[in-house]
């Protein structure tokens, strides 16, 4: 009894530490007790048997993680499971950042082992007998699930995101968005030179004196000169870094394609390619674009989705590296914040004697969660004992002595300046003194002009009406409905305007379905065939490219799982794996035969494919597999270089017949692997 009692308070500690160090709800706890004994209680009533005590280490340990992943989501953003939530958790985001939280991430792997150990084991010695213990077990597990918020915040997303696409019904609410038109016509003598700076996680709650005296003197100061939109809050797809800039240029939540999301959109040839954004609009109508940031411009598809979109100049971290004196001034990410602000002023000097009119667009990285980076020319805030703080407030001198250089310049009067938070701050260690702050969660947005107008606009705001704003002030008439955004110089938002600052959140799946439908989500295969190109780690096929480096910028693919239709061999979904994310030895083979009249083509190594390629071998080994995973008739090889599939034989393995017996025999095969068996191989066709 002693090692079940340990057990559950193994399994309470997690939302216990919710509930105290966050703003998690505070039922969570009595929820993960009531389940935890219902869970206990009716495995107590099984008969004692290994299977038995298999199955309720995996069912509780699956509850025990996403009480795991659930208090990390609180920990991060003081919010529950969302899609920058899941965003974060990609693997190759760990060289960046999230291994800051390896310690916390220790303690609760060592808290899972000793749940299920000291669970399990006292399960052995717990005897209860039937009858009504069966109903009241059931009961407790059945309510403590019903009322469990890590449960029900689950549920919650998964039931808003799983659209995969935009029909007539997503439709309803907003018919002039179904054929969208969008032009924009100059109204004013001439046209502004626009400077549009993203400040990494600088929300609002910063500017708070009440809990952060003297942390953004200048910033405050700016923003008493600007026309200060002091009530713009965070949209649905936006909670991210690239999310955040392609919600505030396009007016519409970043969702996927076939099943693609995040990270892996660097994936597609084209970004986005039916939306119309601030940069295309502007680029049409004479403006040069540029970008610079100090990260590396390929992750998560970030350059490819501003080449899409009207800028001709995108530069990060390699073009800014090459300016150091001291190579290895460097954070994680890349170049600290008063490199990129040094070459930001020579690039703006430049622009304004060659390229004029012109928008040059900026995103720090200095005050990225958890602990942010001080850039060496700054010095620390109050105590320096708050990293984030530290690079708070280095962040203010270095904003605003490059904005002050701009209004010290010859061509200040013919520029425009605008400030915005890309996203709202994520956990840090400054999150518990912005908890203690009564100003609500809100985007920092001000802009800047050289007439000096001034102003605060409490019209209720979200990322999406950021871009329609920025045109509608330096004087464009918008021509049509960009996405959910409207100009708040004319009053509230687009969605709050029409459903309220907060009720437009339950409207969030159709959001997301008609931003998936920004991509170009028709894809079949053609003539040409499939081809293979080593040097650029892509996929070509029915005329589309599809990048399979990880991360977008790695020299490694993502393990890669694509399925077709058999009869219109039309793409329909995609699965990718960077850095073998989620990727167990049997996850790819599992995946292929949950679909076995599918036609499937796989990229991946050996090690991945048990039953459909020679894993042992070479493990190590890059691979493909083609053919429908139920038939006996496929297409297999490693990658040795480039290599062509010929449309001949993908028709050929698209009419291959399912066969009951290759399924049980490729399920044996990754059986006996798992097992450590040895497995003989089926029929193929190179």
């Amino acid at each position: 009894m002693m090692r079940l009692l340990a057990g559950l308070v193994l399994a309470l500690i997690i939302p216990l530490a919710g509930a105290i160090m966050t703003d998690a709800p505070a039922i969570w706890p009595v929820s993960t007790l009531l389940y935890n004994l219902g869970l206990l209680c009716l495995f107590a009533l099984v008969p004692r048997k290994p299977v038995s005590l298999v199955l309720f280490n995996v069912v509780a340990g699956l509850f025990f993680v996403v009480e795991a992943a659930f208090f990390f989501s609180f920990y991060l953003q003081n919010a529950g499971f969302n899609e920058a939530f899941f965003y974060h958790l990609r693997p190759d985001l760990f060289y960046a950042g999230v291994t800051e939280h390896t310690p916390i991430m220790l303690l609760a792997l060592g808290g899972l082992f000793g749940f299920l150990f000291m669970s399990s084991s006292g399960l052995n010695k717990l005897a209860i007998e039937k009858g009504w213990m069966l109903f009241a077990a059931g009961g407790l597990l059945a309510f403590g699930l019903f009322i469990s918020p890590p449960a029900k915040a689950l549920v919650h997303y998964a039931g808003n995101f799983s659209a995969a696409g935009p029909d007539h019904q997503h439709f309803e609410d907003f018919p002039e968005l179904r054929n969208p038109k969008l032009a924009i016509e100059f109204t004013q003598s001439k046209r502004p030179n626009l400077v549009l700076i993203y400040a990494e996680s600088l929300e609002q709650r910063f500017f708070d004196e009440s809990i952060f005296p003297g942390l953004l003197p200048n910033l405050q100061r700016l923003k008493r000169e600007s026309i200060d939109f002091t009530n713009v809050a965070q949209g649905v797809g936006a909670g991210w870094t690239v999310g955040g800039i392609v919600a505030s240029q396009c007016g519409y939540p970043l969702a996927g394609s076939h099943g693609v999301t995040d990270n892996n959109l660097s994936m597609f040839d084209e970004f986005l390619p039916r939306a119309t954004c601030i940069g295309d609009l502007l680029e049409k109508d004479g403006y040069h674009l540029a970008f610079l940031g100090g990260a590396d411009p390929r992750f998560a598809g970030k350059g490819d989705f501003l080449r899409a979109h009207g800028y001709t100049e995108v530069y990060g971290r390699d073009e800014l590296e090459a300016t150091l004196a001291d190579k290895t001034y460097l954070n994680p990410w890349g170049v600290f914040d008063d490199t990129l602000f040094d070459y930001a002023i020579e690039k703006f000097i430049d622009l304004n004697r060659t390229k004029s009119p012109f928008m040059l667009t900026l995103l720090t990285i200095d005050t990225h969660h958890p602990n942010g980076f001080l850039s060496k020319s700054c010095g620390i805030y109050a105590q320096g004992d708050n990293s984030m703080l530290n690079s708070v407030h280095c962040s203010d001198l270095l904003l605003a002595r490059f904005i002050e250089q701009i209004r010290t310049s010859p061509y200040s009067d013919d520029t425009v300046i605008n400030v915005v938070s890309d996203h709202l701050a994520l956990r840090n260690t400054a999150t518990p003194l912005l908890k203690a702050s009564q100003m609500p969660e809100r985007l920092t947005f001000f802009v800047n002009t050289p007439k000096g107008r001034q102003g605060a606009d409490s019209a209720p705001g979200l990322h999406y009406d950021i871009a329609p704003t920025i045109l509608d002030l330096i004087g464009y008439r918008i021509d049509g409905q960009m996405g959910f955004g409207a100009p708040l110089t004319h009053g509230s938002g687009y969605l709050p305007g029409r459903f309220g600052l907060n009720d437009w959140k339950n409207r969030s799946a159709t959001l997301m379905a008609i931003g998936s439908g920004l991509w170009d989500n028709s894809t079949a295969l053609d003539a040409e065939g499939i081809s293979f190109s080593v040097s650029d780690l892509s996929l070509t096929m029915g005329g589309r490219i599809f990048k399979l480096r990880a991360g977008g910028f790695l020299e490694v693919p993502a393990s890669t799982l694509m399925l077709f239709d058999p009869e219109t061999l039309e793409l329909k979904q995609i699965k990718a794996y960077p850095l073998e994310q989620d990727l167990s030895r049997e996850t790819l083979a599992e995946e292929l035969l949950q679909s076995p009249d599918q036609l499937a083509l796989v990229i991946s190594q050996a090690k991945n494919l048990p039953g459909f390629s020679a894993p042992k071998t070479h493990p190590e080994r890059w691979v493909y597999f083609c053919g429908k995973p139920g038939s006996d008739f496929f297409s297999w090889g490693p990658i040795t270089g480039d290599f062509r599939i010929p449309f001949a034989l993908i028709n050929e393995l698209s009419n291959g017949n399912l066969d009951e017996r290759t399924v049980r025999h490729r399920q044996r095969l990754i059986q006996a692997l798992l097992d450590g068996r040895n497995a003989g191989s089926g029929r193929e066709r190179g």
